[in-house]
């Protein structure tokens, strides 16, 4: 019998996990050994002891501190049982035969790696573009897709009639990966606090040999940003963050020739909009919008200043930041 380990890392998300939750410890599988785990990223706000007398069928664990994303998958893995592992956002809903479905696809095939499945019907979900010098910015990946459109269009569920299709990388909301691959790539890099972690997750298991797919029959329903911007504060964080992680990629994953180049162009780019758009900001401060603008501009200045200050590009919450 199969054995499945969803783990689902949460912060302050009460309100979204508990239907995700409702859902999973509803079902009943007769084939399938099923353990639910929720690695609290250090919420600290009292919920969590509500939840653990809620849901006596998951696992709960408190983080000592919210070091992102993949720190706190990476505590989950610690803990599952099961030969399979799921990774899941807390703003996700998952049918039972929409689990059923893609655990036996994936122990049926041994090539995939990493397996997904559809989320939204948005044609921005299926533009994977993994990152490079020349798709830094979104003016430069949306001239990417007008010059190879047949690429999109091939390997897109929305436009192509196959069962499948194999994405550049895989959305860290939906990640389901066998224990024996997880431990080939060596977990999720910790360097990352939001963001790209998937990006390079995927490509390093792409590089081991292993074939990412996304069932384009199989549906879990994904409210995209419902975890992660509750308000503005948290908007202008997620934002930064995007960019932060941005050039963690580049210090990762790009060639010496180009890194230089790329974080230059990065900083500069980010630094002449925002900087635009934290003006406007200061004038229009009674529009949402508008002052979201102003506390991301303010994010990025102070990423910036720590950069240069203990250089490095880590973020300054990520776990490895806190450990140098």
């Amino acid at each position: 019998m199969p054995s499945l380990s969803i783990i689902i890392v949460n912060y302050k998300s009460w309100g979204i996990l508990q239907k995700n939750l409702e859902l999973l410890s509803s079902y009943d599988f007769e084939n399938i050994n099923l353990q639910i785990i929720v690695v609290d990223n250090c919420s600290n706000d009292g919920r969590l002891a509500e939840f653990i007398s809620l849901f006596s069928k998951v696992l709960f664990v408190e983080n000592e501190g919210n070091w992102g994303f993949a720190h706190g998958c990476n505590c989950g893995a610690k803990l599952a049982t099961g030969d399979i592992l799921l990774f899941l956002n807390p703003d996700t809903l998952a049918p039972k035969a929409s689990l059923e479905k893609m655990l036996f696809e994936y122990i049926s095939d041994s090539k995939i790696g990493i397996l997904s499945c559809k989320q939204s019907d948005k044609p921005s979900a299926f533009r994977k573009i993994t990152p490079s010098i020349f798709s830094l910015f979104g003016p430069q990946r949306s001239l990417y897709v007008l010059l190879f459109p047949n690429k999109f269009k091939e390997n897109n569920c929305l436009t192509c009639t196959v069962d499948a299709i194999s994405p550049d990388w895989i959305s860290g909301s939906v990640v389901m990966i066998s224990r024996a691959w997880f431990d080939r790539v060596g977990g999720w890099n910790t360097d990352y606090w939001m963001y790209f972690e998937d990006v390079e997750f995927s490509i390093k298991v792409k590089q081991a040999g292993g074939e990412l797919r996304m069932l384009c029959g199989v549906n879990i329903v994904h409210e995209h940003g419902g975890a992660s911007r509750i308000n503005i504060e948290t908007a202008a964080l997620t934002k930064s963050e995007v960019i932060i992680s941005h050039h963690v990629y580049i210090q990762n994953n790009f060639s010496a020739l180009q890194k230089i180049p790329s974080h230059v162009l990065l900083v500069i780019n980010t630094l002449v909009f925002k900087s635009i758009l934290g003006i406007l900001g200061c004038f229009l401060f009674f529009i949402p919008k508008a002052s979201l603008q102003i506390l991301l501009f303010r994010n990025i200045l102070k990423y910036y200043w720590s950069a240069l200050r203990h250089q490095t590009w880590l973020s300054f919450r990520s776990f490895k930041f806190d450990k140098r």
